[in-house]
């Protein structure tokens, strides 16, 4: 799946389709980032849903929702 987003990417302009900075805060032994409500609509993210969440030196990745777990 990764492999297919960064071919995809390449083929694209690869630029990110919203790129806000956002604040980080711990919470016990990990990280909270709130994403946004235009990433909740791109990927399909409601309050509450359970996700697979990938982490790869890159980068994090979240899959849409009809991709989630």
């Amino acid at each position: 799946m990764i492999r297919n987003e960064r071919e995809q990417r390449a083929a694209e302009s690869g630029e990110p389709l919203y790129d806000p900075e956002l604040a980080v805060y711990r919470n016990g032994n990990g990280l909270v980032i709130g994403i946004p409500s235009v990433a909740c609509d791109i990927l399909d993210i409601d309050a509450g849903d359970t996700h697979r969440v990938e982490v790869h030196r890159e980068g994090i990745w979240i899959p849409r929702g009809t991709d989630a777990e």
